[in-house]
């Protein structure tokens, strides 16, 4: 029998994309950092004399710091590297094990510098081994352990949305009526058809693809237009919400959610595409 599921470093993940959570743990990993080299004194820290705390204390800065460098600046060198609607187990770990090597680094030069020691070259690979042990397998198992459980919190929230779906489904079939809407410029580049017709717009820098029924089958078109427009001209509708930085969906046409570590995902009951849902959004609003 054929596994189509991903391996463990292929799943979904979070990525951590917000300014708070970076300075959070780069806080955190800043103070284990001190607290680890303070009590285990590697490095010949232990014949050290008075200035040795406020000398440690320097390790968890530059680890704070460099931590934070990374989150700030390694996205905007590989942007797509760091596409969160593909960030994976695998690219988190990876990631992860690039900035403990930076903070080896760093840290050899701070203890060579400022420190005073004399190292040869070689003693280099010793701080990276050091720093390596000390945080690649807690990185490991810290991601091991939240990816199972987002991944489970995840699926049963999507289950609990997905009730709410059913129950709603004949209350909506009486209720919804066929309005006309119009997206784009009423001037130039614009569409014209009733509510029940849209399925979903997807962005793409300054046109939008409208996916929608016509004749009762799948159809896209592209308008010169922008989400932010749209979302504004389909302000009266509240039943067609922004779910993405790149996506807007007719909540009548959703068929099921899914979720996994990372996100949650849309399905439709008139095409297989899947929509991602940003982390963002208020899953308890939107899918009322």
């Amino acid at each position: 029998m054929s596994n189509n599921r991903p391996k463990w470093i292929h799943k979904p993940y979070p990525l951590v994309s917000h300014f708070r959570d970076q300075l959070r743990i780069s806080l955190s990993f800043g103070l284990f950092i001190f607290l680890f080299l303070r009590f285990f004194q590697p490095f010949g820290l232990g014949d050290m004399g008075g200035q040795k705390s406020l000398y440690i204390l320097g390790f968890g800065f530059i680890t704070t710091f460099i931590m934070l460098a990374n989150y700030i600046i390694a996205p905007r060198i590989v942007p797509r590297f760091f596409d969160a609607d593909k960030w994976t187990v695998g690219k988190d770990i990876l990631y992860g094990l690039w900035v403990i090597v930076s903070i080896a680094l760093s840290n050899y030069v701070y203890h060579g510098k400022i420190g005073g020691q004399i190292h040869d070259p070689s003693a280099i690979l010793s701080f990276i081994i050091i720093t390596a042990s000390v945080g690649a397998f807690p990185l490991t198992i810290m991601v091991f352990i939240n990816e199972l459980y987002l991944n489970d919190r995840h699926t049963k929230n999507a289950a609990k949305i997905n009730e709410q779906i059913e129950s709603r489904e004949l209350t909506q079939q009486v209720e919804v009526q066929q309005k006309e809407m119009v997206i784009g410029d009423p001037e130039s580049d614009y569409m014209e058809f009733g509510t029940d017709n849209l399925i979903f717009i997807q962005a793409s820098d300054n046109y939008c693809h409208v996916h929608y029924l016509e004749k009762g089958k799948m159809s896209a078109r592209l308008i010169r237009t922008t989400l932010k427009n749209i979302e504004t001209q389909l302000s009266g509708f509240p039943h067609i919400q922004r779910c993405h930085r790149s996506y807007m969906v007719n909540k009548q046409k959703i068929s099921k959610i899914t979720g996994n570590a990372r996100a949650y995902t849309i399905h439709f009951t008139e095409c297989d595409e899947q929509i991602p849902v940003s982390r963002g959004i208020s899953k308890d609003k939107f899918f009322v």
